[in-house]
């Protein structure tokens, strides 16, 4: 069902979009806040990301986040609040399906970091992210993306995200967006994000 939800969103994106639509730009700088649960638990977070354009169809993108919880949380052999925090950083390929809309498909190496009861569990892994970017309008840009994490420290896992993006003037956007790692005790919850594009 969510599969089809995000499908949906796609199409809509694509027989929704107008002749006045720009393309999507891979050329900005944005604050995330994030609120939802993570390990079973509500949690609170903020990051940052940065996409930078390379020609005409390449960008390398990066984030950083920390996430946590003020209740005290039993993890392995290890109690406390935790905090989360992950980086990224990958290269991204794009290609226009339309005049407004893309289809992007990344790949990015992941790192995450627990702290909790004084201790830190670290892990390493890698992830592919894939989907559609198309603008409906000037004004408005809608965001699906499926995302696959692996690796030797992370379980095999399939999520999703979506975002609507609204734009203030050509530069300036907000976002409200919500993900879902659709896994056990994977993170989920919803985005509100502002963007700066250059």
């Amino acid at each position: 069902m969510k599969y089809k939800t995000l499908l949906a969103l796609s199409v809509a994106s694509l027989l929704g979009a107008t002749a006045a639509a720009a393309q999507p730009s891979y050329n900005y700088l944005g604050l995330e806040y994030t609120q939802g649960e993570l390990l079973g638990e509500d949690f609170t977070g903020y990051g940052v990301e940065a996409s930078v354009g390379l020609g005409q169809s390449l960008f390398l993108k990066g984030t950083a986040s920390t996430s946590e919880n003020d209740e005290d949380y039993f993890f392995q052999q290890w109690t406390g609040k935790p905090e989360l925090m992950n980086y990224s950083a990958g290269l991204g390929v794009h290609a226009p399906l339309s005049e407004q809309a893309d289809v992007v498909v990344a790949a990015k190496y992941i790192r995450s970091e627990l702290d909790i009861g004084g201790s830190t569990v670290e892990a390493d892994g890698f992830g592919i992210d894939a989907g559609i970017r198309a603008t409906l309008t000037d004004n408005v840009e809608l965001e699906g993306m499926v995302n696959y994490i692996d690796g030797d420290d992370f379980e095999e896992e399939i999520g999703y995200r979506a975002d609507a993006r609204f734009y203030l003037t050509p530069a300036f956007s907000l976002s409200i967006g919500y993900f879902d790692g659709d896994e056990g005790d994977a993170a989920e919850g919803v985005i509100a994000g502002l963007r700066l594009n250059f």
